[in-house]
């Protein structure tokens, strides 16, 4: 009798562990470190159609510490260089069209979900916002998908789709 309550609160243990918030950094195949975007497509939910607006021209980093920070930027490779004395509103609005996201906060993971917490952002209407992504890890490999959500990409404003992306372990 007493070997079976050990058993069952074993499992009880074991069950409610599974289904807790996990620190990446106590789990072998971690997210942990940095990863360089090698590519990102949307899916267009309501006709399953793929759209890459910005062809393979993408480049940038996501980066998820032990002690649970995260810091994501993403723009278009090459963008336009004003010149140094070239900094006017026009300019400045320019070249953040060229930035696909960037933002920074705290992050929490449970089984394939990471949860970003927003502190800073460059959308500041998602400062103090979570914004879920759906993880998968291969070796070196990673490849994120977000919660469905409304475009706000030049071509795809309104519709509401899922980004994919994928990145390489840089360290």
């Amino acid at each position: 009798m007493n070997i079976s309550r050990a058993w069952l609160g074993a499992i009880v243990v074991t069950l409610v562990g599974f289904n807790s918030p996990v620190n990446a950094a106590d789990n072998p195949r971690s997210v942990v470190g940095t990863w360089r975007v090698t590519s990102l497509f949307y899916r267009i939910l309501d006709t399953n159609e793929e759209v890459r607006p910005f062809g393979d021209a993408v480049t940038g980093f996501l980066n998820y510490t032990s002690s649970g920070r995260v810091s994501v930027f993403l723009q278009k490779k090459n963008p336009p260089s004003p010149s140094d004395t070239d900094f006017s509103d026009a300019k400045r609005a320019q070249l953040h069209k060229e930035i696909i996201g960037a933002y920074a906060g705290r992050y929490s993971v449970e089984g394939n979900k990471v949860t970003h917490h927003i502190e800073v952002a460059w959308r500041p209407d998602w400062i103090g916002q979570d914004q879920v992504r759906y993880i998968n890890l291969q070796a070196d490999e990673l490849t994120i998908e977000t919660a469905p959500v409304f475009s706000v990409v030049e071509g795809m404003a309104g519709r509401r789709s899922v980004a994919t992306l994928t990145f390489k372990r840089v360290e």
